[in-house]
């Protein structure tokens, strides 16, 4: 019985090491500094133990490129990485893997300086 209790305290003990929040820049973005920017609009959404959250960017290339920059910076950590220029715009996406779930991110920018971000998963996933 003793064993076994060693066992299973080892095991929750390893679990509890190797769940840890991603610590993702682009999650930086959420810290408050954009709240009062008249550009912007933030929607932050939980439901079902999904987390959704983004941001809409009106007419501000400082702000997108500030975005893009933290997407950059998390893109060597993403399983899955792609960037897309067409005509009507830029397009950024990547996936990235933590605590055995996916997080989705994506950044879609238009030629005026605007654009939308936005950071996508289960809850399980950002603990």
């Amino acid at each position: 019985m003793k064993r076994l209790t060693i066992i299973l305290l080892c095991f929750a003990t390893a679990v509890a090491v190797f769940a840890k929040p991603p610590k993702l820049n682009v999650e930086r973005l959420f810290d408050g500094r954009l709240n009062n920017n008249k550009s912007v609009t933030i929607s932050i959404y939980k439901n079902n133990g999904n987390y959704y959250r983004g941001i809409t960017v009106k007419n501000s290339p400082e702000i997108i490129k500030m975005i893009a920059d933290a997407i950059e910076k998390d893109a060597p950590r993403a399983s899955d990485y792609s960037d897309y220029q067409g005509n009507d715009g830029q397009y950024t996406s990547l996936q990235i893997i933590n605590n055995g779930e996916t997080i989705y991110i994506g950044l879609q920018r238009d030629r005026h300086g605007g654009g939308f971000f936005f950071i996508q998963g289960k809850e399980k996933a950002f603990k």
